[in-house]
């Protein structure tokens, strides 16, 4: 276990393409972050700079406060699992997980202790004679898993180690590595795609885009309360609807409207605005902040279904108003079918509101 820093960590390929760039975090002893982004976000390569496999442009990297930046990836203490799961073919189970604990020089009798210790602990232990061919591709996993538990690392390095399971799998794997990691307190760093993964597993979500963090934050920080439209758009699925809203003030009340809504902003959150002098916002609301209401007076507006997705618990019906798609999470009864007429709220509390320009939120 062990506490990360980095600082200003960048990395610059060629003349001009930054794939991380200016990377500020502080990971905590035991903690549990994921880095999360689109593919190219710079989330993979930063991890490749902690694990001492890319080398760094500019920055720093400590681990329990020690300068790493330039350390050999062998004397960083850190594990890392790779995506394609990277184990020999030519090794039984037992071999692999054993390998680099040889290579530590400990004794046969220590070897034995930790391997059946550790493939106990990600359920492999009646593989240990097999052979990679023989194993399914999630198996192969917990090899890979088991070999970077056995040197106990500082630092637990997984580069989108679920992405080439079923589904199925995935989701079991996912909730089999959160208990692995309760169980041993190792400091990890887990790098994903998948925003499920991420909002299910992490301690602290890191969001990346583009070489650079947009946000750091508990799955609940970036998921309610996210800093900036890529962000809210990113996070969720469906993901946010947005809405470009004109503002007037009417008699001290706060009004948004465009052609095709319109309401006051509560005078419990109107404060948000205090500072915000633009005639312009963009309104951004999650699907499941929505409510399919009876009475039409209590709508903020009427529309037909386009489409109604059924996901068994829920329903996600689609609307389209003016030229956007917009989708609202529903209960799964009562049903509704393209063509009906419905009137739609929403919870006014849950409303995110960002600047027109920079698209950054706006708190007041």
């Amino acid at each position: 276990m062990a506490t990360l820093e980095l600082i200003q960590l960048s990395k610059k390929y060629g003349k001009t393409v930054w794939g991380a760039k200016d990377v500020n975090l502080k990971v905590d002893n035991g903690e549990f972050v994921v880095f999360l982004g689109p593919s190219g976000c710079g989330k993979t390569t930063t991890l490749r700079m902690i694990a001492g496999l890319e080398e760094v442009t500019i920055g720093k990297i400590f681990i329990d406060g020690k300068d790493v930046t330039y350390l050999e990836p062998r004397k960083r203490e850190v594990s890392m699992v790779f995506q394609s799961y990277a184990v020999w073919p030519h090794m039984t189970v037992y071999e692999n997980i054993a390998f680099p604990l040889k290579l530590k020089k400990m004794s046969k009798s220590e070897v034995d202790i930790i391997v059946k210790e550790v493939s106990e602990m990600v359920k492999i232990k009646e593989y240990l004679n097999r052979y990679p061919r023989q194993l399914s591709g999630g198996q192969r996993q917990r090899v890979a898993l088991a070999r970077a538990l056995a040197v106990k690392p500082k630092i637990f390095l997984m580069d989108e180690p679920l992405s080439n399971l079923d589904a199925k799998l995935r989701v079991k794997m996912r909730t089999e590595l959160k208990a692995i990691h309760n169980q041993t307190g190792a400091t990890t760093i887990f790098v994903t795609h998948d925003q499920s993964e991420a909002l299910s597993m992490a301690d602290r979500i890191v969001v990346m885009r583009d070489g650079h963090i947009e946000q750091v934050g508990t799955p609940d920080d970036v998921y309610f309360d996210s800093e900036n439209i890529f962000v809210a758009g990113f996070i969720g699925t469906p993901p946010t609807n947005f809405f470009e809203m004109n503002i007037n003030v009417e008699k001290g009340k706060v009004k948004f409207f465009n052609e095709h809504l319109e309401f006051y902003l509560p005078d419990k959150i109107k404060n948000i605005l205090k500072d915000y002098n633009k005639n312009k916002i963009i309104l951004g609301i999650r699907p499941e902040s929505f409510e399919i209401v009876d009475e039409k007076d209590k709508s903020y507006f009427t529309e037909k279904v386009l489409v109604v997705e059924p996901q068994g618990s829920h329903q996600i019906i689609a609307l389209k108003i003016g030229e956007q798609i917009v989708k609202i999470i529903a209960p799964s009864f009562p049903k509704y079918k393209p063509n009906d007429v419905i009137n739609i709220g929403f919870d006014e509390d849950r409303i995110m509101l960002f600047d027109i320009d920079n698209k950054k939120r706006v708190r007041g």
